[in-house]
């Protein structure tokens, strides 16, 4: 539920309860991941997923009763409870051929524990919350001193994944939105003050005047950071992808045509750039994008692919299994 933690605050702080559904058990094939979550607020309002719309109708009405009896509940839903059923095709159920395990409970503004945890996730404090899954003490808060249960399940938050976007140019606006929306924390550098402004890039979680390879040299960057140069300054751009490419960072990619990338990449092999394979230049995945918001879902989705070790190829023309990382679990 940690990647709910803004808006169920919202709702907390407000004073008013959220009912929240997190999938604590993935089997097989499944459009999400251990962890996900969906969540009731007042007025009937839901925000977030478990299985992209395969068992979503029948939790809401198990998080009704929910939040009106306070009582938690683990559901169970998978394909073969359905099969033996020919009149059972509308019965809830991962047509994937995968199984979820899901524990439905209410959380209060009082729930000291729960809500602290929300906060820490949502500043991006490394934070984690253990839930029992034992009849009885359904979803009681375990400290992690406690080893005696036999079933608990942990979420684990904060510390969020963090994407450096250098240069404040229009692409950079849609960009920072889009790896918002995927989680990111955004750190936006550039040297103009008059171009990074909290109205231009409100969706960022840090925005740094400064010049970019001595602000790069000044942060922490590893295998769960993002550097997406969108700058076209020879002064400054090729020693900002030596920088990021050198301290291991996971992503590493660079705007400009191909001429330019030639220009990038003798410039950085004269400066002895290690692991130049790496860089993603020209950036993005081939989507026959035009405008900044399309450029900006091309370079995220190669982000993604980079990350996840996919191939970034359509999934029409492939075979075998669609969610890799639930079968591996396996």
């Amino acid at each position: 539920m940690f990647e709910l933690a803004p808006r169920l605050l919202a709702v907390l702080d407000a004073g008013d309860p959220v009912v929240v559904a997190t999938a604590v058990d993935v089997q097989g094939s499944a459009p999400s991941g251990t962890g996900t979550s969906m969540a009731v607020l007042p007025g009937g309002h839901v925000v977030g997923t478990i299985s992209g719309g395969c068992v979503e109708g029948s939790l809401y009405g198990t998080a009704e009763e929910v939040l009106a009896t306070g009582e938690p509940v683990l559901e169970r839903f998978g394909f073969d409870d359905a099969a033996d059923d020919p009149d059972a095709v509308w019965a809830p159920g991962l047509r994937c051929g995968g199984r979820v395990e899901v524990l439905v409970h209410r959380v209060l503004p009082t729930d000291t524990a729960v809500v602290d945890a929300l906060r820490a996730a949502a500043a991006g404090t490394p934070t984690s919350l253990g839930l029992s899954l034992e009849p009885g003490s359904l979803a009681v808060v375990v400290p992690s001193s406690d080893g005696c249960r036999t079933r608990v399940f942990t979420e684990y938050g904060g510390g969020r994944a963090r994407c450096i976007v250098v240069g404040a140019v229009e692409f950079a606006v849609a960009v920072t939105n889009t790896a918002a929306m995927l989680g990111y924390a955004v750190t936006v550098v550039d040297p103009r003050p008059v171009f990074l402004t909290d109205q231009r890039f409100p969706a960022a979680q840090e925005l740094v005047v400064g010049w970019p390879p001595r602000v790069l040299a000044d942060t922490a960057i590893g295998p769960d950071t993002v550097v997406v140069l969108l700058s076209h300054d020879d002064r400054f751009d090729a020693e900002v992808l030596d920088l990021a490419l050198r301290r291991g960072a996971g992503y590493v990619g660079a705007m400009g045509s191909r001429p330019t990338h030639s220009s990038r990449m003798e410039a950085l092999r004269a400066m002895g750039t290690p692991d130049l394979d790496r860089l993603r230049s020209p950036i993005g995945l081939d989507l026959g994008a035009e405008t900044p918001a399309e450029t900006a879902l091309s370079i995220m989705a190669e982000v993604v692919a980079v990350r996840r070790g996919a191939s970034g190829a359509p999934l029409v023309g492939g075979s075998g299994a669609i969610h890799r990382r639930a079968l591996a679990a396996r």
